[in-house]
């Protein structure tokens, strides 16, 4: 092999070589060689042996790397050699790092985690995560994280990064939105460090909006109106919300049950001879199996729901299927968009005179059922009450127990609780609407 010249000027004078690259040693510096290709690149390359075999470390161009330079370069990577240090196994290392880190971003974390929570994979010991539970926080994942922190790598976001986030959220969607945002992200990283993607969690000490217990119970008035106003929108051009989905927050009212577990009832769930409807663990809050009696006025707003089926879905198993497609219920989503559509529409009588119902939710129908349950008109415990809403807080001690393999546990308390509030809430609602108020429809309606 050719010696190096020792001057700037030497080294580019040499010629490029006509079809293979012709490798010049360096006198002074011992392992460093330049390399020059046909096409006139001149390559620094420190050559060393290792584990017995010839290797080659690439350091640099001339002349953007001088000579002199070139040997204090050459002079490094041989000193970590002499110490144990193989330059090319430490650059594969650097290699599978940045390749792991390409990995560390929000979504890639997100989404395996996700993945794994369908199995209960997500987490040491875990069980799979339900199915209204998984959806809800793969829409905020994808509605909310993905556009705002998608390509952030989790080990690059600092706690003030996600707390400007989380607030930014507040600010442009809503307090909830940021409170649900910042519980799926904690999640993420928990899954993360785990699984040994990350060693820290900024997001422990970020802070959201608090959620806010609401006191809010209808009067009877304003169960009233809102019982007009369902039926009215049945056949009203001015509410766009479907009679099914009126039957549905009728049934919510009546059954006293969570909007997922009213708009996904299925046929294969209610025994009319039992008068039940039997809820799986997958469709619960609580994972446990729910029996809910079924009043007189419940069968009767299901057999409407079932008579106002669109055509497309009048043989579903779904007593609610999605207008898309009959093999699947509506979402929960479905039922709260709608009841927003219907909530500038809700008027009650007061003092002779047609006002708007202020300040109601679709899970305030759930507190006023439970509460006039206990009041003095029907005058049942409140551990009935917390069996008739699948509370598993007040099933404590040996009862909590027994509630996992008992399905019928408190049926004749839970029916006769539901059975005087259905008679209370059809005494409530059937007082007649003003004359000018009322509406001529075209159809039979539950009461």
């Amino acid at each position: 092999m050719p010696d190096l010249p020792l001057t700037k000027a030497g080294i580019e004078a040499l010629p490029s070589p006509e079809r293979v690259a012709l490798d010049y040693r360096d006198t002074k510096q011992r392992g460093l060689w330049l390399r020059i290709s046909p096409a006139g690149t001149k390559s620094w390359c420190v050559r060393y042996k290792a584990e017995g075999k010839s290797q080659r470390e690439n350091i640099g161009r001339f002349p953007e790397l001088p000579i002199s330079l070139a040997r204090e370069r050459a002079v490094q990577v041989l000193t970590k050699i002499a110490g144990g240090t193989d330059p090319k196994a430490e650059r594969a290392e650097r290699r599978r790092v940045e390749e792991r880190r390409a990995l560390e971003t929000v979504e890639a974390v997100g989404r395996r985690y996700l993945e794994e929570a369908v199995d209960g994979r997500h987490r040491h010991n875990g069980r799979p995560m339900r199915p209204s539970s998984l959806k809800l926080e793969n829409d905020y994942f994808k509605n909310v994280l993905l556009p705002g922190l998608g390509s952030k790598k989790l080990s690059d976001l600092s706690r003030h990064d996600i707390q400007a986030f989380i607030r930014k959220v507040e600010e442009d969607r809503s307090p909830g939105a940021a409170r649900h945002s910042r519980n799926v992200l904690q999640r993420i990283y928990a899954f993360a460090i785990w699984q040994d993607i990350v060693i820290n969690d900024p997001i422990r000490f970020v802070s959201s909006p608090t959620w806010t217990e609401r006191e809010r119970v209808l009067t009877d008035a304003e169960l009233a109106g809102l019982w007009s106003t369902l039926s009215a929108s049945v056949t009203s051009d001015e509410v766009h919300i479907s009679p099914a989905m009126a039957a549905a927050f009728k049934l919510a009212a009546v059954t006293l049950q969570r909007r997922g577990e009213v708009i996904g009832m299925s046929l294969d769930e209610i025994d009319r001879k039992a008068r039940t409807w039997t809820l799986p663990g997958e469709r619960t809050k609580n994972g446990r199996t729910h029996v809910v009696p079924l009043s007189d006025l419940a069968l009767e707003l299901i057999d409407f729901a079932l008579a106002a089926r669109a055509k497309g879905g009048a043989n579903s198993v779904f007593v609610f299927p999605s207008p898309r497609t009959a093999e699947k219920p509506q979402g929960s989503n479905a039922m709260t968009h709608a009841w927003d559509r219907l909530k500038p529409h809700m008027l009650m009588t007061k003092n002779g005179r047609r006002v708007a119902i202020q300040d109601i939710t679709l899970h305030d129908l759930r507190r006023t059922g439970a509460t006039n349950i206990t009041s003095e008109r029907i005058g049942m415990p409140r551990f009935v009450v917390s069996q008739v809403l699948n509370h598993s807080s007040d099933a404590g001690g040996a009862s909590a127990v027994t509630s996992v393999y008992d399905r019928n546990a408190y049926l004749k308390e839970k029916r006769a609780a539901l059975d005087a509030w259905a008679a209370l809430l059809t005494e409530i609602v059937s007082v007649p609407e003003p004359a000018e108020k009322q509406v001529t429809r075209s159809r039979p309606r539950p009461r």
